[in-house]
């Protein structure tokens, strides 16, 4: 009896540290408009997953993040990058000796939470705000994503071909027609609205025109969007820039903008224009336009939208 004890007591004193040694859990997502995703455990903020995997990452791959904790129950919480959090799992793991957990964070598991119920979270740190895409549903327009019905990318391109057409044999038969008005540089300052997106772009624009009566135009703009509605800290810095084909004051361009960066806005569009030009340095910029946008790296094909805008422009 006494050996058995002894015997007892001996295996207990190795197991021990093993019961007590460090268990591996691996977060990791293949949603990359998401990224980073801040990870807390026990309430404590451990790291980003930076990253997102076509197909389950090994342990301690970067842009994943692989972390150790010991084998008792651990509350869990992840939240992207729009301050969404993750709720398709329970909140809790109890890490098991020999096991590594693969914890997979897929986009459509993040929900929108009160702030309140989370403070923690957003404890000296503000997210992007939630960005429409998410959870706007209301005009009939937005029932339709370019991805899933192509009727309207049909008749918007049929459009667009047609309307280059037109400019450009006008163009090219009235390139060397004098005007007074043209060629020129010009700078100004605009402003448009995306129905769809509500997105409101308001920027500093750049016009470069070529040719005579008619001719050929390159545009750029930078400055800040805004989304009216969806809370105080959602302007971002946005860009664009296109070319198009004229005859006088009328123009037709197509404009695209890619997710760079804090710039996760992406539309491409065709633009309708007319130039009133009221002294020989001075114009008002009217113009309209048709085409598709999103937010992230794949949000060009989310939405159809309808931009509309006005703007001034001064020759240089």
């Amino acid at each position: 009896m006494k050996n058995f004890r002894l015997w007892f007591l001996s295996a207990a004193a190795l197991l021990l540290p093993l019961a007590a040694s460090a268990q591996s859990i691996c977060f990791w997502t293949d949603a990359a408009d998401i990224v980073p995703i801040r990870i807390y455990v026990d309430e404590e903020y451990l790291g980003d997953v930076t990253a997102a995997f076509e197909t389950q990452p090994a342990l301690d791959a970067e842009g994943a993040l692989s972390i150790d904790t010991t084998p008792t129950r651990h509350s869990l919480t992840a939240v992207d990058k729009y301050g969404r959090v993750f709720k398709d799992w329970s909140g809790t793991i109890i890490p098991k000796e020999g096991l590594i957990y693969f914890e997979r964070l897929h986009e459509r598991g993040f929900r929108k939470v009160n702030r309140k119920d989370y403070a923690f979270v957003f404890l000296d740190w503000e997210p992007l705000f939630l960005l429409p895409r998410y959870y706007r549903r209301s005009r009939a327009i937005e029932d339709l994503y370019p991805r899933e019905d192509l009727g309207p990318m049909v008749g918007m391109a049929a459009v667009a071909v047609g309307a280059t057409a037109a400019l450009g044999v006008a163009a090219a038969r009235n390139w060397k027609l004098e005007d007074s008005r043209f060629p020129y540089f010009a700078l100004g300052l605009g402003t448009e609205y995306f129905s769809t997106l509500q997105e409101w772009r308001n920027v500093v624009q750049m016009k470069a025109r070529f040719g005579g009566k008619g001719g050929l135009s390159l545009l750029a703009d930078a400055g800040t969007a805004i989304f009216p509605g969806y809370g105080p800290d959602n302007n971002i810095f946005t860009f664009s820039a296109g070319a198009g084909l004229d005859y006088g004051g009328f123009s037709f361009a197509v404009r695209y903008k890619p997710p760079v960066g804090s710039s996760y806005d992406t539309f491409l569009v065709g633009r309708v224009a007319y130039d009133w030009w009221l002294t020989p340095g001075f114009a008002l910029d009217f113009h309209a336009g048709f085409g598709v946008g999103g937010f992230g790296e794949r949000g060009l094909m989310d939405y159809y939208d309808f931009p509309f805008g006005f703007g001034l422009l001064f020759k240089l």
